[in-house]
């Protein structure tokens, strides 16, 4: 489950949750996750912010799905990151350092609860993290 380093992945394959890709603060939840299906997919605004909201809602957390960057917590943050990445629909998901995105939350768990949310995902998860916490993923 834990590698050294993600440098080996295909961008082709890979959908990536990353403190170092950040959402935009002037949009809302659903606007973030949306703007994948409506520029990659180019599906019209209505159905990529409709396909944003079914998302959200199946990971939990459609309430937040007006909420803009600065008003999120850093669970919400996350959760809108890992939609965004999902929408994608790749066949591996890296989720990079998460513990730096969660430090609210103890996140092995709160990542193990939203891996059983999700239908049709990707088939492999992958969590890049510092040795010391390797033993939180065993």
């Amino acid at each position: 489950m834990l590698t050294e380093s993600v440098n080996s992945l295909s961008d082709e394959q890979t959908a990536l949750v990353s403190l170092d890709l950040p959402l935009r603060a002037n949009l809302s939840a659903r606007e973030n996750v949306a703007l994948i299906p409506l520029y990659q997919k180019h599906f019209d605004a209505a159905e990529s912010s409709r396909q944003a909201q079914a998302l959200l809602d199946q990971l939990g957390f459609g309430a937040i799905s007006d909420k803009r960057d600065p008003d999120m917590n850093p669970s919400e943050r996350f959760v809108t990151k890992l939609a965004r990445a999902l929408i994608l629909k790749r066949p591996q998901l890296v989720i990079e350092r998460p513990g730096a995105m969660l430090y609210d939350i103890p996140y092995p768990a709160f990542l193990r609860g939203l891996a059983f949310r999700i239908e049709n995902g990707p088939a492999k998860w992958e969590v890049f993290d510092f040795d010391w916490n390797r033993p939180l993923y065993d």
